[in-house]
């Protein structure tokens, strides 16, 4: 699964996507559909719903636009019923809006449930869940290429299904930078808590009451999260120890918390955080702010104007004329894929930084669209770098809990400058299904070999010798192992091209080997040491012969690849999110494929240091209210 093999996906590839290419390009399957049939109705395409997908859909519909919006995935809901659940909204005629999962089954779309349970046995059904060739209805995608894996979603409401509810601003310094200009965060914060829900600060065991914050708890100091307090406390020792100045803050999470005031958003939906630490594998109790709520609960469950394809892979974009034709694949009657074309004014690419990129690359090589010759250049990884600090102890030498299993998968940071760079160091929770195989990496990692046959790790037995303690739980396994999540800012060099038919993404030089990572170990080694823990790097970045090459970095803010940029020279869009227009170079630079807009990470130019959900949310703000007009009442 390494050197051989540039972009795998944990599985092998099998002739499905063989006889979807063939279906595209000789024009079978084209059996008229609800899509296909009104091909020519379309103000509109959406493709993607994440952040920028929901924002231009939002927008259409205030403007009573008739859309298509596309999605690779499918929904994905918990499995859980609320014991006592809140009533039911009503629509403008008085009766109860259904319930998400009723209205998608009557509509034949495919609901699946979150991956558990929250032991080891749950790591049977997340990789069962996973998004590959074979198994297009799957919700994680783990891209692995050369230097860099990539994770990704797949499913209705995108990376918001798998990303950790953190909404932080990146630094005026960093945007400037990268010349990420005239963002408005504010309104991007407002956006986020009108069709979201009010974000929450999440750093203690239970909701604290009114007179109490986080950061005067005084002798209650014991409420805190033990991850949150041990990142606060190391962050003191580390900062005098290396002359960096770094501040503690709880983070801004899209999450229910309960409060006590009255008529609160707790109250309205019968739930609030109850500190499972499994964000990313999907909230059981439901209190997460999901995009699949936002769309179902602004547009799907009321506008008979939008439709929606799930289970729909974009092939190709083509220009024609003052419009636009999109292919796609319909996967829901695999494995006969439907090739279908649709027709609008305006098309909103909002598939993500790999899968925006990889439509634009296939669209000009098969299509003929004229695009910048910066496509597929400028991305980022972010500076995303994970580390361990292992064996967490007090200043005694006792033991020192650190709960990684407990509490939102992450609750604070500590950010910094040095060097003239920013970094951002978030703790990060450790779901209680992933214990075994993290405690298996951390004491035997050789046995991770079992990953090149997906389930071989699970065969290790209670009784085997990584399990001291038969009775113990899964979150004693690793109560004393924290996990570092850092942001840093690297040069934005990686480039997507396509090999054949397959998205590959390289450097002309090691990415590993940008200072920003080198930095990183220097800061987590030292928070590590303050902790009385041993520093430990992800087996990804050790190496593990035939599974990991050395220093291969896991990527979860993946930006770039469609790039601003001032002109079409430097970039592949302009400030607002139009696709420049190669045709005319010679004579304009500036100049534009009207209506073809992209609203993703995709556009970013650069790291962030930093979560980037609210930049790329303030950046489809400006690109999407100047192409359609503002979101009402934000």
């Amino acid at each position: 699964m390494t050197n051989g093999d540039s972009n795998s996906s944990l599985t092998r590839r099998n002739l499905v996507k063989g006889a979807a290419l063939g279906a595209v390009a000789t024009g079978l399957g084209m059996a008229a559909t609800k899509e296909a049939a009104a091909q020519q109705a379309y103000d509109a395409i959406v493709i993607g719903t994440g952040f920028g997908g929901t924002i231009a859909t939002l927008a259409l519909h205030a403007q009573n636009k008739k859309i298509l919006v596309i999605e690779r995935g499918t929904f994905w809901i918990t499995p859980e019923a609320l014991g006592s659940p809140p009533k039911p909204a009503l629509d403008p005629s008085g009766k109860p809006v259904p319930p998400l999962a009723k209205w998608a089954s009557d509509h034949n779309y495919l609901t699946q449930y979150w991956s558990r349970p929250d032991h080891g046995a749950g790591l049977v059904d997340l990789l069962s869940n996973r998004y590959h060739e074979g198994n297009r209805k799957g919700l994680h995608n783990y891209r692995m290429f050369r230097q860099a894996h990539i994770l990704t979603a797949s499913g209705v409401g995108g990376g918001s299904l798998i990303y950790s509810n953190v909404n932080l601003r990146a630094q005026p310094d960093v945007l400037d930078r990268i010349g990420l200009k005239s963002l408005d965060y504010g309104r991007a914060e407002r956006f986020m808590e009108k069709y979201r829900g009010k974000m929450h600060a999440v750093v203690t065991k239970i909701p604290l009451p009114a007179n109490l914050t986080p950061d005067k708890l005084g002798d209650k100091d014991y409420l805190l999260l033990d991850r949150s307090r041990a990142l606060r406390d190391a962050a003191a020792v580390a900062s005098a120890q290396l002359g960096i100045s770094m501040t503690w803050s709880p983070l801004k999470l899209s999450v229910v918390e309960y409060d006590d005031a009255a008529n609160t958003e707790a109250d309205a939906q019968h739930t609030f955080c109850e500190r499972q630490g499994r964000c990313i594998l999907g909230c059981l109790p439901q209190a997460r702010h999901t995009l699949n709520k936002t769309l179902y609960k602004f547009v799907f469950s009321k506008d008979a104007q939008t439709t929606l394809s799930p289970q729909s892979e974009v092939r190709t974009i083509k220009k024609v004329g003052d419009t636009y034709e999109v292919t796609y694949l319909d996967h829901r009657n695999d494995p006969f894929p439907q090739a279908t074309t649709v027709r609008a004014p305006q098309i909103f690419l909002a598939a993500g930084v790999l899968g925006t990129t990889e439509i634009l690359l296939r669209s000009r090589n098969q299509t003929g669209l004229r695009l910048s010759d910066k496509l597929g250049s400028g991305f980022s990884t972010n500076g995303d770098f994970g580390a361990l600090a292992v064996g967490t102890k007090r200043p005694d030498g006792s033991k020192m809990t650190v709960s990684p299993t407990r509490g939102p998968i992450n609750t604070a940071d500590v950010s910094f400058d040095t060097g003239g760079k920013h970094y951002t160091v978030e703790d990060c929770g450790i779901p209680a299904m992933f214990a075994r195989i993290a405690r298996m990496g951390i004491d035997h990692p050789t046995l991770l070999r079992g990953l090149e046959f997906d389930l071989g790790f699970l065969n290790t037995t209670p009784q085997s010798p990584l399990k001291k303690d038969p009775n113990q739980t899964e979150a004693e396994m690793i109560d004393d192992v924290f996990f570092f999540n850092a942001m840093g800012e690297d040069d934005a060099s990686g480039r997507f091209t396509l090999d054949g038919d397959k998205l590959d993404l390289d450097w002309d030089h090691p990415i590993a080997d940008h200072p920003v990572f080198a930095k990183h170990e220097e800061i987590l080694r030292s928070l590590s040491q303050a902790m009385g823990g041993t520093y430990r790097a992800l087996p990804t970045w050790d190496g593990l012969p035939f599974i990991f090459d050395k220093k291969t970095l896991i990527v979860t803010h993946p930006l770039g690849g469609c790039r601003i940029g001032q002109t079409m020279n430097e970039g592949v869009v302009n400030e607002f999110g139009q696709v420049y227009d190669e045709s005319k170079k010679a004579t304009d630079p500036n100049a534009v494929h009207s209506g073809l807009y992209i609203v993703d990470g995709s556009v970013i130019p650069g790291a962030l240091a930093a979560n980037p959900t609210l930049t790329i949310s303030a950046q489809a703000l400006k690109a999407v209210e100047k192409a359609v007009g503002p979101l009402p009442n934000i």
